[in-house]
């Protein structure tokens, strides 16, 4: 666990840590996991003391309730849910949000909604749709990029999605992900656009 908590943590930077930084950050977050862990079993106590399911649990029920008998239903009840929890992510609350009538959502699970709505929408072949969600953050990541140039693609947008990446080679990390999709796709990852 702490191999992958420390693989995590250096993703975001520019170059492979060496072999005795990573073991170094492996040994402190050992430490730390130990130091914390009484903490943890008291907040697991607390949470499973809270009376019925939580708002993201009721929502993913109806949403797959409701796709069975109409998936654009089920999609629209997706995109009202995104619209009342985005300005979370844009102020970057820690407050919950009330969204009737599924109750209080902690504000990181917008993004788990934002990852449903896209699949969803993907999953109806709603590639233009889809890319207004993964571009409706208010921070890109590596993830929504790649959902980005995912639905490009299948928009045959070839040159947008190679705009894409080269626009946001900045935020690529030593494994260099979005510099191979890059790549793959006949772009030069040398170069860089401000």
């Amino acid at each position: 666990m702490t191999g992958e908590a420390a693989t995590a943590l250096t993703d975001r930077s520019h170059q492979q840590p060496s072999r005795r930084k990573l073991a170094l950050l492996r040994l402190g977050l050992l430490v730390l996991f130990v130091v914390l862990a009484p903490l943890a079993l008291i907040f697991a106590r607390v949470r499973f003391r809270r009376r019925g399911p939580s708002a993201l649990a009721a929502l993913d029920a109806r949403v797959r309730e409701l796709w069975v008998t109409s998936p654009h239903d089920a999609v629209a009840l997706l995109r009202s849910t995104f619209d009342e929890l985005r300005p979370a992510l844009v102020a970057a609350t820690m407050n919950r949000i009330e969204v009737a009538p599924f109750g209080r959502f902690e504000p990181w699970e917008a993004l788990t909604v934002q990852r449903q709505l896209y699949e969803c929408e993907v999953a109806l072949g709603n590639y233009e749709a889809a890319l207004a969600v993964a571009a409706a953050l208010p921070t890109q990541v590596e993830e929504t990029i790649l959902q980005q140039v995912d639905c490009l693609l299948v928009m045959g947008r070839r040159a947008d999605a190679v705009a894409l990446l080269e626009r946001n080679l900045r935020i690529d990390g030593w494994r260099g992900t979005l510099r191979r999709r890059l790549t793959e796709l006949g772009g030069s990852p040398v170069r860089s656009v401000n």
